[in-house]
């Protein structure tokens, strides 16, 4: 079978869903043989890695026409730039549609969409992480099948690491903490100034992002940047994704600040390392294991946390607790070792082949 997956953000870039699209490409085309195209608004030119064929997504009707070779397709969020013209023209399209929702934003803030959409179900498949996210409560309250197939991780990624990040960066500190996130909207990261302000003793912060061909993301990252003059903090830009993978292995707490969330994949980064995590409880975060999470009920309209004083100095107990309390942290340790097992990759990707072959 010939496979399409459309994406905004794929490899060679690095982030969450560039990772998930990764493994979810090799091992279809590894394990079961199918030719995989990835069609991407990140990519220049066409190239083949692992066996996955990466094109430059094209638009309107060249979009079409470039994705009419595939058995089947599959969408990677409905925050897809041309999502518009895939649903406006499904009736010139072959084969059938799975859409991972990734929390279904698009189509609650434009109607037409979603009308087409419904109108048309039969083409589609669509899929959630999970049964508690806002994207599966919006399909069951419009009367809309839904799969959930959950995300996943390379444990083997993360077994078979043994870069020293530590001694690689020439990180001295006592206490190493972590956070992994892209410079969008909501990520949270200006956060890291008032949290790193408040702790004590001999700490870092290491913020890991990557680049990214989107429009506010060298302004976030400066304001970040200048609002975190004043604390021990280390911005790393487009790493190699095997220290990326180190640094999990080689911090002491990873700090999740993001203010909204369908299933993020750094908390099962998070997990696979043996790194307890700190994070509000966005998304899925209360289904994970491994870290603590912070109740905060103030939102603004479009479901952002709201964050305050009080919020911060949450942070601050949590990863005092962690860090002083030796059974606590070794607790939270091995509780995110429990499931992990069930969710990598390898048997992750049966759940998408079947839906495939539907």
């Amino acid at each position: 079978m010939e496979i399409g997956i459309m994406c905004n953000f794929a490899h060679q870039h690095i982030g969450g869903s560039e990772i998930v699209i990764k493994h979810i490409s090799e091992i279809l085309v590894g394990d079961y043989g199918h030719e995989l195209n990835v069609y991407s608004f990140s990519c220049d030119s066409h190239f083949r890695e692992q066996g996955v064929n990466y094109y430059p997504c094209l638009k309107g009707d060249r979009f079409v026409s470039q994705i009419g070779r595939n058995d089947h397709l599959m969408v990677y969020s409905d925050s897809f730039w041309e999502f518009d013209t895939l649903v406006r023209n499904i009736d010139k399209i072959d084969c059938r549609v799975s859409v991972v929702l990734v929390g279904a934003y698009y189509m609650q803030s434009h109607p037409e969409i979603f009308r087409l959409l419904k109108q048309n179900i039969d083409r589609f498949n669509l899929i959630t992480h999970s049964s508690t996210t806002i994207d599966y409560k919006w399909c069951i309250d419009n009367g809309l099948p839904v799969r959930v197939i959950p995300n996943g991780v390379a444990l083997e990624e993360f077994g078979n690491n043994s870069i020293n990040f530590r001694e690689k960066y020439n990180i001295k500190d006592k206490y190493m903490f972590l956070n992994v996130s892209s410079f969008f909207f909501g990520k949270g990261q200006d956060m890291l100034a008032d949290i790193g302000g408040k702790i004590k003793g001999d700490y870092v912060i290491v913020q890991i992002s990557s680049s990214a061909d989107y429009p506010y993301e060298k302004r976030f990252l400066k304001r970040c940047r200048d609002r975190c003059k004043n604390i021990n903090i280390r911005f790393l830009r487009d790493i190699p994704r095997e220290d990326v993978v180190a640094a999990f292995k080689n911090s002491d707490i990873f700090v999740f600040t993001s203010k909204k969330e369908v299933s993020p994949l750094v908390i099962l980064e998070s997990q696979a390392a043996g790194l307890p995590w700190v994070s509000m409880d966005v998304g899925d975060i209360r289904e994970r294991k491994g870290g603590k999470v912070i109740n905060n009920n103030n939102e603004d309209g479009n479901g952002y946390k709201i964050i305050n004083n009080k919020i911060i100095s949450s942070y601050m107990v949590k990863i005092a607790d962690i860090l002083e309390l030796k059974d606590l942290n070794n607790q939270l340790v091995l509780a995110g070792q429990e499931d992990i097992k069930n969710l990598d990759w390898k048997k992750i990707v049966p759940l998408y082949d079947r839906i495939f072959n539907l």
